[in-house]
């Protein structure tokens, strides 16, 4: 059971960093109000005005794109000799018009010592999610390995199997 539980939140976890809210925009139609889009987003107009600098609350343009609020988790960074916004939002996985616009930067070049926002409710990770199998009576490893095209060692560790030879049916193992 304790395998199972385990399994099931790795999963979980997995899952949730991997859609940890890719940016979204709503492009702008006619007779749209900032107002209107804070209300249908649940968002308020400052943070509607917060998330998309330079924006004009009474001049919006059909066929603009406003980033939809999200709840704001931000890290903080000292640039260091050699960084620049390119190489940051790399490292952090965040879109780097992002962290430019919550940094107020024209350029991607930085200062060292500086301390800079990072936008991590944007993180990007890995776009790809965790592909998982639920073994059933008479599974072995080895042909959960061959179905899947994975090796036995990766199935071991990303499961943090302690023995190969004892998987249960009803067990959610990590594939892919």
């Amino acid at each position: 059971m304790k395998k199972l539980t385990l399994s099931l939140f790795i999963v979980l976890a997995l899952s949730l960093a991997a859609a940890a809210a890719a940016p979204e925009y709503h492009t702008v139609d006619k007779g749209d109000t900032l107002y209107g889009l804070a209300q249908r987003y649940e968002a308020t107009v400052v943070e509607f005005l917060d998330f998309n600098p330079g924006i004009t609350p009474d001049n919006l343009k059909v066929g603009q794109k406003l980033l939809i609020p999200v709840e704001p988790l931000w890290s903080y960074h000292v640039v260091q000799p050699g960084d620049s916004s390119t190489s940051l939002a790399k490292q952090y996985q965040v879109p780097e018009e992002l962290l430019r616009a919550a940094n107020g930067l024209e350029s991607s070049k930085l200062n060292p010592g500086e301390m800079i926002r990072i936008p991590i409710h944007f993180y990007l990770g890995d776009s790809k999610e965790a592909v998982t199998h639920t073994v059933e009576i008479g599974d072995t490893l080895y042909e959960i390995a061959v179905q899947y095209q994975v090796t036995l060692a990766e199935l071991v560790k990303w499961n943090q199997l302690k023995d190969p030879n004892e998987i249960i049916a009803g067990q959610v193992l990590i594939v892919g």
